[in-house]
């Protein structure tokens, strides 16, 4: 669907709901709703917790196809010669800048050297965890990075904000990062009307992000029937 048949269809509904009776709006105010409504649309596909039937964002074979369009791979070096930028990391551990369109992670390993030459070259699993549980398991044996596994703390949890998004990756004793592969979800581009520049997203989903908008301007001018569609999307969603 073309930003122009969106802002139509925009308006159809959303006169349709409002019953001729709400203020019109400019090109430049439908266009911020679709971006927010695009963006809610990433995030609720991708939080099973922010869903209906609580499926997450390869639960289903539509919900991966609502956004296999916005993943995206990326393989990061290891052994960063940018001493100032690994101020604060945690022993065995090494910030990675992941991609300024990075979103949400998808899938994760790193490739590994160590310094005995058994391991060079393995690929490895990378389990997140948080600040709390590395406190908790840095000094049990069983539990704690090795040959086989890295751990991923997240260092900004702010993916659409000015600083750099970072993941720490900590590997095992002995063990150091070749290279960190993470496929991810990528922020989705903006919607411009102006411009002429569609969504990204499956146009099977398009008609849903209108009705997205449509809810986040009804929920200004009318917030009645904004409650009313909120009820009539958790049911239909």
């Amino acid at each position: 669907m073309s930003p122009a048949e969106m802002k139509e269809l925009f308006l159809i509904l959303y006169d349709k709901i409002t019953n001729l009776a709400a203020p019109g709006y400019e090109d430049t105010e439908i266009v911020t709703f679709l971006n927010k409504a695009q963006l809610q649309f990433v995030k609720h596909r991708y939080n099973s917790k922010g869903n209906k039937y609580r499926e997450g964002v390869e639960s289903t074979e539509k919900r991966r196809k609502d956004l296999s369009e916005l993943h995206r791979n990326a393989e990061l070096a290891g052994g960063t010669s940018n001493t100032s930028g690994q101020i604060g990391t945690l022993p065995n551990g090494e910030f990675f800048d992941l991609p300024d369109e990075f979103l949400y992670t998808l899938m994760e390993e790193v490739i590994i050297n160590d310094t005995d030459d058994c391991f060079n070259g393995n690929r490895i699993k990378v389990k997140p965890i948080t600040h709390d549980e590395y406190n908790a398991y840095i000094n049990n044996p069983w539990k704690k990075p090795d040959e086989t596994m890295a751990w991923r703390l997240d260092f900004s949890q702010d993916p659409l904000g000015a600083q750099e998004i970072r993941h720490e990756i900590i590997v095992g004793e002995n063990i150091s990062v070749r290279s960190y592969i993470i496929r991810y979800v990528k922020s989705p581009r903006d919607i411009d009307i102006i411009n002429n520049i569609s969504s990204e997203l499956h146009d099977s989903v398009h008609e849903e992000i209108v009705d997205r908008a449509v809810t986040i301007a009804t929920g200004i001018t009318d917030p009645q029937s904004y409650q009313i569609r909120k009820t009539e999307e958790q049911v239909t969603e």
